[in-house]
Parts: structure tokens; C-alpha cells; sequence
């Protein structure tokens, strides 16, 4: 069977997002290649994924990178089929369809995308988490709201200010993203700038709290969104909206 290269090689949101694809290729026992760039390397650190799929660095050799980087930029709709493999094109599916970026990458693979969050599996460490919890302060059992400003692209300051005590998700030397989960679980509250912030509470199934999101686009929009969150999320244009009523 001819191995399938899988070209999603960041934002980490969509690599949240595309775990699904990725380990319904690997259950058929191909070989699954799917390279990353060295800035998003690390979110493959903490996914636990079968041994058949291979994350190579985009940056550096690996088979089938002349392939990779002639097919790199083209936007396909199905899977290309090549003499020796099976190529997905993913990554600039927004160029096709900006508004249902999201949605086509699962167009492309054939799969359905409904239960995508149940398919990622993380690779905790506990005691960590519970270390950064305490670095930031969290252990007075005093309520929080976990607040996140931020994208790739931008920052988008909230006017309004939560009624618990705010912690803002930031980068603290030694610890990651997923460093954050448990902080994320006991949270009363968590309010974000539409980001990967929001797939991984998705991810971990964050329920009965409130649960804010803000449009990072301008214009505003959840087109992208609005199909593939299944959390009670309430949405927000601007940030100006969030008042927390």
C-alpha cells in the first residue's frame, strides 16, 4: 500500500485537528508521512499517535521532501495520487475556500470531521501541569478566569474585565501549551481570541463553565468555526461584546 503524505505542517490548532485523518490512514496500514515545520515540531511531542505515522522536520531531508515541496502550494480537492504514494494537500486549503478552511481539509480526506476531538490524544505530564499551576499562582483556591488575547496574527485586547481574578495564558520558560491543561480544567471561566486555545479545551471537553470566544478576523466571522465546536461557546465579534453578562 503506498504511503500517504499528509502536508498540515502547522498552525497547531490544525494539527489538533487533523489527528483524525492522519490515524484513519494509519489504520489502514499505510505508511503515514506527515512533515511539520521545526516552529511547531514540539505540538507532535505531546500527541501520542500509531508508530506508522512519521513526523519528519520540513526544513530538513526525509523521503519524498521533493515531492512534498513540489506539491507544496497546489490546492487539490481529493487526494493526488502519485506513482508511489498518496499525497493530501491540507494546509492551504483556505486558498480555496477561506470561510470553510476547516471543513475542506476533511472534504479532502473523505471523512467525516463530527467527532475530530475525539481522536486526539494527549500525552500528559501531570506533575508538570500541576507545577505551572502553582508557578502562576493558582494553588489560593480563589476563582479564575483563564483569558487569552492572542493569535498568530495579532493581539486583541478584551476592554472588559472578568469578574473572577484574570490569568492570562502566556509563554513561561520550560512549559507548553499543553502545560496549560490543567489550568485550563479548573478554571471558572475561560475567554479567548479564536486560536488553538479554544480547539484544545474542545480537545480536553471543558463543560459547565462559560466558555467565550472572540472572531480574530476582520471582518468578524465563526464560518470557519461555527460546524466543527461543540462546546456551549458563546461567540463574540469584537472584543468589546465580551462583557461577561
Amino acid at each position: 500500500m503506498k504511503p500517504a503524505i499528509i502536508f498540515q505542517p502547522g498552525m497547531v490548532g490544525d494539527i489538533f485537528f487533523i489527528q483524525k485523518i492522519a490515524k484513519a490512514y494509519a489504520a489502514e496500514g499505510r505508511r503515514v508521512i506527515m512533515p511539520v515545520l521545526q516552529k511547531h515540531a514540539w505540538v507532535y511531542d505531546a500527541l501520542v499517535m500509531p508508530d506508522n505515522i512519521e513526523t519528519p522536520i520540513l526544513e530538513e531531508p526525509f523521503d519524498f521532501r521533493d515531492e512534498v515541496m513540489f506539491l507544496s502550494d497546489k490546492i487539490a480537492l481529493t487526494p493526488i495520487e502519485g506513482p508511489n504514494y498518496t499525497y493530501l494537500s491540507l494546509f492551504f486549503s483556505w486558498r480555496y475556500a477561506p470561510k470553510l478552511t476547516m471543513e475542506l481539509k476533511y472534504k479532502v480526506a473523505g471523512i467525516e470531521f463530527d467527532d475530530w476531538a475525539d481522536h486526539v490524544e494527549l500525552r500528559r505530564d501531570l506533575a508538570k501541569e500541576e507545577a505551572l499551576f502553582r508557578h502562576l499562582g493558582l494553588d489560593d483556591g480563589a476563582p479564575y478566569a483563564l483569558i487569552n488575547e492572542n493569535c498568530s496574527s495579532r493581539m486583541i485586547p478584551f476592554p472588559h474585565r472578568a469578574p473572577e481574578k484574570e490569568v492570562r495564558l502566556q509563554q513561561v520558560e520550560g512549559y507548553s501549551l499543553f502545560d496549560w491543561c490543567t489550568v485550563i480544567e479548573r478554571a471558572a471561566r475561560i475567554a479567548s481570541v479564536d486560536t488553538s486555545l479554544v480547539l484544545l479545551v474542545e480537545v480536553l471537553k471543558i463543560r459547565d463553565k462559560p466558555l467565550h470566544v472572540v472572531s480574530r478576523y476582520e471582518p468578524p466571522s465563526f464560518r470557519e468555526l461555527e460546524n466543527i465546536l461543540k462546546l456551549d461557546w458563546r461567540f463574540y465579534f469584537l472584543a468589546e461584546h465580551l462583557a461577561y453578562a
